[in-house]
């Protein structure tokens, strides 16, 4: 067996410039998680009144009661009534907690039919 010298070692070297590798890492990701965002610079806009005018609010109540924009509709009109929104429309989407699933679905189903991509989902912070 041989035996080491006393000049002969482990090279440690790698091994820390490793390490401080995975730290550099750890600390620029628990910013990230601390922060819970990335902060950025949100560019003003002059048209914010007539991208309001486009919002269409759809309600989904717990007993299965649909209302677009405050006026309670049908589950049969709300087809029609979505197809008349443009493309470019953003939609609101509020769903009671207890509302039955099929109904958010069946209102996404129609937005995707009339590819209106434009949808936000409203919750409770």
């Amino acid at each position: 067996m041989r035996s080491l010298k006393k000049n002969d070692g482990m090279n440690v070297i790698p091994f820390i410039d490793v390490l401080l590798v995975l730290l550099a890492i750890v600390f620029v990701i628990s910013n990230f998680i601390a922060l819970g965002k990335i902060e950025i610079n949100l560019p003003q806009a002059s048209n914010v009144k007539q991208i309001e005018e486009l919002k269409h609010n759809i309600v989904i109540s717990e007993n299965r009661k649909f209302y677009i924009d405050d006026i309670e509709i049908s589950k049969e009109e709300l087809k029609t009534k979505i197809g008349q929104f443009s493309v470019e429309d953003i939609v609101t989407i509020t769903s009671d907690k207890l509302s039955l699933y099929e109904d958010f679905i069946y209102v996404i189903d129609l937005l995707k039919e009339y590819n209106i991509d434009k949808v936000s989902m409203v919750v409770k912070k």
